[in-house]
């Protein structure tokens, strides 16, 4: 990957990242556009959530009150969901609540994504997402400003900056456009390694706010 001579400013400027599930809040602040809680992976339910991600592929789409949304969700899996993922995915959906202020009901999305999914960078035409990817290759960001304007002009062979990741098992909130023009977190889909690779990824938004996939 090539990177040109424009310096981007400190990622700090753009993201804020800490080991409590506070730091999320942060996501509300001038000048961030994304906030990170840098969790370890749910070491109770790796091998469940492994076997999740190379079986049988699935798109679930709910929308609701929070317990609503988690037990659809869970129910239309291929296979039962172990308790500590269940736990997990309401406790998100809560702490996505109380930053976006959702009043209760939230849409979740969970997916096995095989092959090559939204490897372009862009950002959301939303206001608030929360993203954690549970197996797989993690999401790809940008310490970059300028939102959906400054991600149209790049090009994956000419970044102005090495691309950072949200780790396995961390939480990221990202603004998107929605929040205020310009805001968005530029981020994308990581590259597939190879055809057999297989992610396991959340994603909380505010409910109504953009058609379901």
């Amino acid at each position: 990957m090539a990177v040109n001579s424009l310096s981007p400013p400190p990622a700090r400027d753009i993201a804020v990242i800490g080991d409590t599930p506070d730091a999320l809040e942060a996501v509300l602040g001038d000048g961030v556009a994304i906030a990170i809680w840098a969790r370890l992976p749910l070491p109770d339910a790796d091998r469940t959530l492994h076997d999740l991600a190379h079986g049988d592929a699935f798109d679930l789409v709910a929308e609701g009150t929070i317990e609503h949304a988690v037990a659809s969700t869970l129910a239309r899996l291929p296979r039962q969901a172990p308790a500590a993922l269940a736990d997990d995915i309401a406790a998100l959906a809560r702490r996505f609540d109380a930053i976006a202020a959702t009043r209760g009901v939230v849409r979740l999305r969970l997916r096995r994504i095989a092959g090559p999914a939204c490897r372009r960078w862009h950002t959301d035409v939303l206001r608030l997402r929360l993203l954690c990817t549970y197996v797989g290759a993690p999401t790809q960001w940008l310490p970059l400003p300028g939102g959906a304007l400054a991600a149209r002009r790049l090009e994956d062979g000419s970044l102005p900056c090495a691309p950072h990741a949200v780790p396995r098992g961390a939480v990221a909130v990202m603004k998107g456009e929605g929040f205020a023009p310009g805001s968005g977190c530029i981020h994308r889909s990581p590259p597939a390694a190879s055809p057999e690779a297989a992610r396991l990824l959340l994603s909380v938004d505010e409910p109504g706010r953009i058609p379901p996939p």
